[in-house]
């Protein structure tokens, strides 16, 4: 077992303000954090995980009068707890991860399984956006999530229901908040581990080092391989759940013989005078509009492409599509390259596109 919780420096925030905060989080997410990674994902994936899953605890505990960093348990030293919950992300991914993502292509069909895939993130993506997209997942999800899950969530659930209960249901959330059939078990799981090293270590930074570990190495695991977790063959699938199950053994273990990892908290510190809203909501919108304004002066081209593909629906052809229909959808891919480039109109993608489209319809 892990060692025993630490005690908190200061009090959970209360239920109620986690069920708010939540609520306001998935409307913005499927909302403003659904329209800022259609226009453009790879910028789209920062702005969600900052300006939605970051920002709106951070606002609700100011507005509640509580001290942001100390109330989500991030006032002490990372460098441990991150290392400490990377560790148990890395052993995790190999025992769970992958062998429910494969027990998951089992169950479903095939078709909804590459409908899901998180292959997609990487599809029609510029060597840097691929880069951008690799940080948003591995930085900026690990720390947006988890300060809004486990860092008021589960904390908030904890005096309603107890720690225990809390994990569980914050877990679930957590994974039902993808949208994800396909890896709803997995994530579930995932959500449960992060839940247990934040409540165990009396940390935030152990969850947030378990989830950069994971996103990170299922990236790493695409760009050497070609596929995503559900895609292994059987026999990969049960030498990791051997041998990760193994490694995760021993790992916590280690933990419980050791405090080292653990950071000590500060004392607790008297409650702050609530800023008003407009004073609270001020830097990240500004901080907001900075950021549109740099996608629009850096990449107003991407933009405005994936507008086309938004405007004028176009599915790619399904197995049993014709060779002339395969070929349509390979030059019209390749334009669309081109014109990402700028080395073809964005009126003569939009146009192709529109034919096309035109054309399936009849």
């Amino acid at each position: 077992m892990l060692p025993p919780p630490v005690e908190e420096a200061e009090p959970p925030p209360p239920a109620p303000l986690a069920a708010i905060a939540l609520g306001v989080t998935g409307l913005l997410f499927v909302t403003l954090g659904a329209t800022a990674q259609a226009l453009h994902l790879a910028w789209g994936l920062w702005f969600s995980e900052l300006f939605v899953f970051l920002a709106v605890p951070v606002i609700a505990l100011q507005l509640a009068g509580r001290h942001p960093t100390r109330a989500l348990r991030l006032a002490a030293p990372a460098g441990r707890g991150l290392l400490a919950g990377f560790t148990v992300g890395l052993c995790n991914y190999a025992a769970w991860a992958v062998p429910l993502m494969w027990l998951a292509e089992q169950v479903f069909p095939r078709e909804i399984v590459e409908r899901f895939s998180s292959a997609r993130l990487f599809e029609r993506q510029t060597p840097l956006e691929l880069v951008v997209v690799v940080l948003g997942v591995s930085l900026a999800a690990p720390l947006g999530e988890e300060v809004l899950y486990r860092g008021l969530v589960q904390a908030g659930l904890s005096t309603r229901v107890g720690w225990p209960r809390a994990v569980v249901v914050t877990g679930l959330l957590f994974s039902l908040m993808h949208f994800d059939p396909v890896g709803l078990l997995a994530r579930f799981e995932l959500g449960v581990v992060f839940g247990l090293l934040a409540w165990r270590a009396g940390s935030l930074w152990p969850a947030i080092g378990a989830h950069a570990a994971n996103n990170l190495t299922s990236c790493a695991v695409f760009f050497a391989l070609g596929a995503d977790d559900a895609d292994v063959p059987l026999g990969v699938a049960a030498a990791l759940f051997v041998g990760g199950n193994a490694a995760l053994a021993g790992v916590v273990a280690w933990l419980a013989r050791s405090r080292a990892w653990r950071p000590p908290h500060p004392a607790a510190a008297a409650p702050a005078e609530p800023p008003p809203l407009g004073r609270a909501l001020r830097p990240w919108l500004v901080a907001a509009l900075g950021a549109v304004a740099l996608l629009v002066a850096v990449d107003l081209r991407g933009v405005r492409l994936n507008l086309i593909d938004l405007t004028i629906s176009l599915p790619a052809p399904a197995a049993g599509s014709t060779d002339e229909a395969r070929r349509a959808w390979r030059e019209l891919t390749a334009l669309r390259a081109r014109a990402r480039r700028g080395e073809a109109d964005l009126a003569e993608y939009r146009d192709l596109r529109q034919r096309l489209a035109s054309a399936g319809q009849r």
